[in-house]
């Protein structure tokens, strides 16, 4: 007969010993996750994205140069260093939890898979965004000044 199973109370008191470790180290993983963020610069350092350990942007930071430049190029580079800080979370995840886990092969990848899911890499960004192939509204005459025109009126 197995002398752990004789003493019901022995065995109840190291169940609960279990289960109060794998809280601890549940509250840390949340404390430790909770703390992440990742922070992404656009190649010329006219943008910087920081995302939670969510993926929600938690900070826009834009330079002076980056508001010179056209609307779909700054759009452009925010969700470009955005998607990029989103795709650094998964490591940035692994790193901060393995301490915790440890061999725990099982959890870690059922944690990093998730974000892998939600968070691939991006595709590569083209550095120049498409010119407009028209006029964007219908007061633009393409340079041309009607009033100078000699055709008369």
């Amino acid at each position: 007969m197995n002398p752990a199973a004789a003493d019901p109370d022995a065995m109840m008191r190291r169940w609960n010993e279990q289960i109060q470790a794998k809280l601890r180290q549940a509250d840390e993983m949340k404390q430790v996750a909770n703390a992440v963020s990742v922070t992404q610069r656009s190649t010329d350092g006219s943008v910087s994205v920081t995302v939670d350990q969510n993926g929600v942007v938690s900070a826009l930071d834009l330079t002076d140069a980056a508001l010179r430049k056209q609307p779909a190029q700054l759009s452009a580079e925010i969700l470009g260093a955005m998607r990029t800080a989103q795709a650094q979370i998964a490591a940035k995840m692994q790193e901060v939890m393995a301490p915790i886990i440890g061999d725990d092969s099982a959890t870690m990848d059922a944690l990093m898979g998730g974000y892998q899911e939600r968070f691939p890499e991006p595709p590569p960004v083209d550095p120049t965004p498409p010119r407009p192939t028209g006029p964007s509204d219908d007061d633009d005459f393409g340079g041309h000044n009607f009033a100078r025109d000699n055709k008369g009126w």
